[in-house]
């Protein structure tokens, strides 16, 4: 029975456990059993905290890129990896790994949810000391689900936690039925989080975190009023705010869980493998030893010229004098201070080193004392407050007919260009917002999704010279779950 839940639907899940001491410390659960656990609540956050490993996983983030930016006009594969090229050339097929990856690692942390409310549901506790960790488990859950609707589409819903004769063949649900589902958790997630977690509890799902994604997925979903609202309450709340340098979101003494951070993935640097940030691994360029180990791939890197439509790529759409840029992006002769100090910093060759001339920067931070291969301690941001300000500048627009002056629009926007040392605009469009964030969060996961909800997908990417078509817009069902499970049907154009 084991062997075939694992089959399907990466249902063979081994929950793991935090200690009090750390937040990423786990001792496995399968060492204990339901006659000695889930009987206080401590034991109820113990198991919650788990659900977290999946978000640390390779998958999720460290390789996440190959699904949700190299599709996009931000960046490019930065050589021919028979993996991730495909995707970039819009030719993937259903039995593609990273396609495969992505979908299980998402139900892995939906399963694991989802036996955190089964088994606290269950305790003889009171109710008010079960709801906030079921809404924690619940809000994990919702955001998996956000991720795979938007790239598979309509996907099984797997609301109950995995029992003996159980049938896991399950259909694909509606798009409508998984963005109703994400949408139940979330609310519910809003009502009972706590707006702020202390001492090694920071990390965890907040009130401001369910908010500020049911902000995102009504945003997704068009229901702008409803968007508005949830911005409005993160913001109202009084618990964030930008932080005063851009840059500061991305070094490794001021990055993580900051004033800015609503919701991050919480990684630890030389620990046990799965722990730690991957993706220095994959961003820094070929051949230039900062981070002085085996890794440094320029995997991903930004996209280059195209001769025929000039000033589209993610280096062009950076203003003269936007400060964010070289905090995102590496361009010849720019020099890096905080990439290894102590040997004087680094400095970007004249030349390029990737076949676009330039590379990222986000998340590069060098070697040290606690950043070993392919894995650095620095959390990746999966929310910040700038992406508050921006979905509420958004949903206004949206409600004002594509364009407004609204003062409280035009204030959210106004301020994250501030920061970035530009001049305030006294009127914005769709187009304005979705460029503002296309900068904003460059090379952070939000491209490609930000790109399907504007409309302007194939549009963008056939000015990149790239031969999408519509079934593009959607990945396709793993080839792997199609076999295992002959009530999936694929989507169309695979």
């Amino acid at each position: 029975m084991k062997h075939k839940l694992y089959q399907i639907s990466s249902l063979i899940l081994i929950l793991g456990l935090t200690s009090c001491e750390g937040f990423l410390d786990r001792t496995p659960l399968d060492q204990l059993t339901d006659e000695t656990f889930y009987k206080t609540v401590s034991d109820a956050n113990l198991a919650v905290i788990s659900v977290y490993s999946s978000m640390q996983d390779i998958e999720w983030h460290g390789k996440g890129w190959m699904i949700t930016e190299i599709p996009s006009d931000n960046t490019q594969a930065g050589g021919t990896d028979p993996e991730f090229t495909p995707i970039d050339n819009f030719t993937v097929v259903a039995d593609n790994p990273p396609v495969a990856n992505y979908w299980a690692i998402h139900y892995r942390q939906v399963n694991l949810a989802n036996i955190v409310m089964s088994k606290v549901e269950a305790m003889e506790v009171e109710q008010a000391e079960k709801d906030p960790i079921i809404a924690e488990a619940r809000f994990l859950r919702a955001i998996a689900y956000f991720d795979l609707v938007r790239i598979y589409g309509g996907v099984p819903l797997v609301t109950e936690a995995p029992e003996y004769g159980q049938d896991f063949l399950l259909a694909r649900a509606s798009v409508r039925e998984v963005y109703d589902l994400i949408i139940e958790d979330l609310e519910f997630a809003k009502d009972f989080l706590p707006l702020e977690w202390a001492g090694g509890n920071i990390g965890r799902a907040t009130k401001g975190a369910a908010l500020a994604y049911l902000s995102k997925v009504y945003l997704t979903d068009r229901e702008y009023i409803k968007a508005r609202d949830a911005a409005r309450a993160v913001i109202n709340s009084g618990t964030y705010r930008l932080m005063d340098d851009f840059a500061e979101n991305f070094e490794l003494t001021t990055s993580d869980n900051n004033a800015e951070a609503i919701f991050q993935i919480q990684y630890s640097g030389c620990g046990p493998w799965g722990t730690g940030n991957a993706l220095q691994a994959f961003f820094s360029p070929w051949g230039e030893g900062i981070t002085k180990d085996r890794d440094g791939w320029g995997s991903q890197i930004p996209t280059a010229p195209i001769v025929n439509n000039p000033n589209t790529t993610i280096v062009d759409a950076f203003e003269p004098d936007d400060l964010r840029k070289n905090v995102s992006v590496m361009t010849p002769g720019v020099e890096y201070p905080s990439i290894n100090p102590d040997d004087g910093g680094y400095e970007y060759p004249s030349g390029g080193a990737s076949a676009s001339a330039s590379n990222i920067k986000k998340y590069v931070v060098g070697s040290g004392s606690n950043i070993c291969f392919m894995s650095t301690p620095q959390n990746a941001h999966l929310v910040r407050y700038s992406d508050v300000l921006l979905s509420l500048a958004e949903s206004i627009a949206q409600i004002d007919g594509g364009i407004t002056s609204d003062p409280e629009a035009l204030g959210a926007f106004n301020e994250v260009r501030a920061r970035a040392g530009l001049a305030p605009l006294s009127e914005i469009d769709l187009d304005l917002i979705f460029h503002e964030r296309r900068v904003e969060f460059a090379f952070e996961g939000q491209r490609w999704f930000d790109l399907l909800r504007s409309g302007k997908a194939m549009e963008t990417m056939l000015l990149h010279g790239k031969n999408i078509a519509i079934h593009n817009l959607l990945f396709p069902i793993p080839a792997g779950e199609l076999e295992i499970n002959p009530n999936l049907e694929q989507n169309p154009g695979y």
